[in-house]
């Protein structure tokens, strides 16, 4: 049996002789006495220790019993204690009354009896033991309960938690398992104890292990949620899983479990994966049109994430080309590139080239040894394919417009433990239609750059290029046939082409035109008018599917040149013949032997010899000047010249051949600044103005040459009143070879150089030239030059190259 506890008892009473006698009438309870000798000191043992009784004196200095009984009832742990008042001075029954309102169970008057003090004192603490062993059973009693309902639901929690699909797991505060549930087991193939004691770190993923171990510390340093995403070998393939766990807390926060849950997302995650692998490889096929380098990236960009080897293969010319390999390991990627010719070959079994021959997905989810050994053609083929530990491939075609024109193909090795499935086959699938758009797009690209380059070729080319279908009709007219014909493509496209250019139906029969472009035909030239013109056009023709192309060019004037070629060659060919005709028959007649020639006579043989020399040697002269000039080889060396003596000695060489007829002038002012000019070639230019001045004046008359200042210019001015000129004729005299009477009508000859010869030489002493006349009023020819600046006598000449290019009038 077990001894009742010993009460406590608070004796209050300011009188120390009365706690004394306090003591010695109850120490027969046996039950522990405290003492206090004011109400502040009784209230300090209550709230420290437990009484089953207080025995107060009424009559205290500071706080009193009533004030004191008054706050003890105040306070929710000491209200219940039974208070019993002892007083030796309130005797009247207001006191007695106001003690028991003060929470009093008793109110005894001193001097009181012992024993009766002892018997109450004794009942109380008796009702005290009573109720601290009812309270005390009470708590057995609920521990014992709660014992069996903490069993209980420990039970039905271990049922749930078995019975739940998920793995769920408990683990102490400090993070070690201390539960797990038979799916935990069942998935990791290990006991209850063995998970305990060990857990699963080993089984998780090395890539996604800190992740993990970081994210669960943080958690257990925090108390916040622990949740994470990270792959668990389960059997022999790594799934992903997602961890939760969230702490379980007492009433006073602190953390006595962590319960946790960890399911399987490998699905989803795997399809999120596909999903955002499709989309990366669809913006990466669409980056670019250069879709060789494009399946290259697509390539790397599937390994390691939905394939260990990835390969496109696509027919160029009939033949298979590998375009893009990739493997997760780069050593055995050499091994697969020995393996190329094998799988590349026309009769080839390996799945790019079956998938592409029969047209349709090819998906083998276990690949057996002897699927494997189909693939070899040789023990060392074979051998390479085992130590690739190649398990699962498949392949999809690459098809565009209904055609065939490779495939790419996935392969899974022992590496990832991957095996495919219908999923995957879709997801292929849908790689394969990305590619196979990008790569359509791409060519369907290249196609229209290679027509968009063709057509900026035949608009840039100088050949005009017409396109006439087989009803007749102008299809296309390029830029080269306007600037030939002057008629713009708008006006012509689509429109017949015998309402186009006149007469076509004469016209289409002399143009050859050959059966394919291979076929080589001799261009014919032919004269066609359009606008008023006469255009000499050199064409010819190539008939294909839809009509016939016409390249065709202007010949007109290279023509025109050519006849004034022909025109020169027998011009100069009669200027030859002329003073050769006089030389050869003057020297023939100094030979003759049968005539005694007298001295005079012969001296005027030998006159005409020497003038016709001169005449001819002015003639290859002129020839070999043009020829220079053509060639830019003649230099130029600018220096100050005295303009009026140039001009002097060049009238007065005139003079000396000049017919009785023309009468020679030379103006100009007394002071004149000196020019900056080539001295020799400023004189042939004034020499070849005056010449043909005279040769222009049939009828005779005076020929002028005036010199004055024009601004920072010197102008020479060779006047005549000759034949004149015609206003359309004044830019095309200063043309080689032309002359204004070819024909000679009036007697005049030439070969049609010396303006030409003016002109280029003007131009290279940087002035300009031009001509002012009329018919039957006489021309003026006009050179200004540019005058010299004031320089030092002793500066030497300058010296430039001839000129190409200078002003014209």
């Amino acid at each position: 049996m077990i001894a009742p506890v010993r009460a406590k008892i608070l004796c209050v009473d300011d009188t120390p002789e009365n706690l004394l006698a306090l003591e010695a009438i109850l120490e027969p309870l046996g039950q522990e006495l405290v003492r206090a000798a004011s109400g502040e000191e009784a209230l300090r043992h209550l709230l420290g220790d437990e009484f089953a009784l207080i025995l107060l004196d009424v009559q205290m200095p500071g706080l009193d019993g009533f004030q004191t009984a008054d706050l003890i009832k105040q306070r929710e742990r000491t209200r219940h204690v039974p208070i019993i008042f002892l007083t030796a001075i309130s005797k009247d029954a207001e006191n007695v009354f106001k003690g028991y309102e003060s929470g009093a169970v008793d109110y005894l008057l001193k001097p009181f009896d012992s024993d009766v003090l002892r018997t109450k004192v004794a009942v109380f603490v008796e009702l005290w033991q009573k109720t601290g062993e009812l309270r005390r059973q009470a708590e057995l009693l609920r521990e014992q309960e709660l014992a069996a309902l903490e069993q209980a639901s420990e039970a039905r929690y271990r049922f749930l938690g078995d019975s739940i699909p998920q793995q769920v797991w408990t683990a102490l505060p400090d993070g070690n398992l201390d539960y797990v549930n038979e799916r935990v087991i069942d998935y990791f193939g290990r006991s209850f104890e063995e998970l305990i004691g060990q857990g699963w770190n080993d089984v998780v993923h090395p890539e996604d292990l800190p992740g993990c171990l970081a994210r669960w510390s943080s958690s257990l340093t925090s108390g916040e949620p622990y949740e994470f995403e990270f792959r668990v070998r389960g059997g022999d393939a790594w799934r992903w899983h997602l961890a939760r766990a969230v702490a379980m807390r007492d009433e006073n926060g602190a953390i006595v479990r962590w319960f946790g849950t960890s399911t399987d997302i490998d699905d989803r995650r795997t399809a999120e994966d596909r999903q955002r692998f499709l989309t990366e490889a669809g913006w990466v096929l669409g980056s670019s049109l250069d879709y060789e380098r494009t399946l290259a990236d697509v390539a790397q960009l599937a390994v390691p994430r939905v394939t260990d080897i990835c390969t496109v293969d696509v027919l160029v010319d009939g033949r298979l080309e590998r375009l893009a390999l990739a493997h997760v390991d780069s050593r055995k990627a050499l091994l697969l590139r020995e393996l190329e010719e094998t799988s590349l070959a026309a009769d080839a079994t390996e799945a790019g080239a079956l998938a592409i021959r029969e047209g349709r997905p090819i998906l083998v989810s276990e690949l057996s040894d002897e699927q494997l050994s189909t693939f070899a053609r040789n023990e060392r083929e074979l051998e390479i394919l085992r130590s690739l530990e190649l398990r699962s491939y498949m392949s999809v075609p690459l098809l565009a417009r209904g055609e065939v024109f490779g495939a790419i193909t996935l392969v899974a090795s022992s590496d990832s433990g991957r095996r495919y499935t219908e999923n995957d086959l879709a997801v292929a699938q849908e790689l394969a239609r990305h590619a196979s758009i990008a790569i359509d797009n791409a060519r369907l690209y290249e196609q229209a750059e290679r027509r968009g380059r063709a057509a900026r070729v035949l608009e840039a080319i100088g050949d005009g290029v017409v396109l006439v279908d087989r009803a007749g009709i102008i299809q296309l007219w390029n830029a080269a046939a306007t600037a030939i014909t002057g008629l713009s493509a708008r006006a012509v496209t689509g429109r017949p082409i015998v309402d186009v250019v006149p007469g076509w139906v004469e016209l289409e029969p002399r143009i050859p035109v050959a059966g394919s472009p291979g076929d080589r035909v001799r261009a014919e030239t032919i004269p066609v008018e359009l606008g008023g013109r006469e255009l000499w056009i050199s064409g010819s023709g190539v008939g294909f599917d839809e009509g016939v192309v016409y390249a065709f060019r202007d010949l007109t004037e290279e023509r025109a040149l050519e006849e004034l070629k022909a025109e020169f060659v027998a011009t100069v060919s009669h200027e030859l013949r002329t003073p050769l005709a006089a030389i050869y028959g003057s020297a023939q007649t100094i030979r003759r032997t049968d005539i005694d020639l007298d001295g005079e006579i012969r001296n005027e043989l030998l006159g005409v010899i020497a003038t016709e020399s001169d005449r001819l040697a002015a003639i290859v002269n002129d020839l070999l000047l043009a020829s220079h000039l053509d060639s830019g080889r003649l230099p130029v060396s600018i220096e100050r010249c005295d303009a009026l003596e140039v001009a002097t000695a060049v009238v007065d060489t005139a003079r000396v051949h000049a017919p009785e007829s023309i009468e020679l002038a030379l103006q100009a002012p007394k002071r004149l600044a000196p020019v900056a000019a080539d001295r020799g070639q400023l004189q042939q230019v004034l020499v070849n103005l005056v010449d043909n001045a005279i040769k222009y004046s049939p009828d005779g008359g005076t020929v002028a040459l005036r010199i004055g200042r024009a601004d920072a210019q010197i102008r020479f001015a060779v006047a005549d009143h000759g034949l004149g000129i015609p206003a359309s004729e004044h830019r095309r005299i200063f043309e080689k070879f032309y002359r204004l009477d070819p024909d000679m009508t009036r007697g005049i000859g030439g070969t049609g150089l010396g303006l030409y010869i003016c002109r280029e030489l003007v131009r290279r002493m940087d002035g300009s030239i031009w001509v002012e006349s009329q018919p039957g009023k006489g021309s003026t020819f006009v050179v200004e030059l540019p005058a010299a600046e004031p320089t030092k006598p002793s500066s030497p000449a300058r010296q430039r190259p001839a000129r190409n290019s200078a002003q014209s009038r």
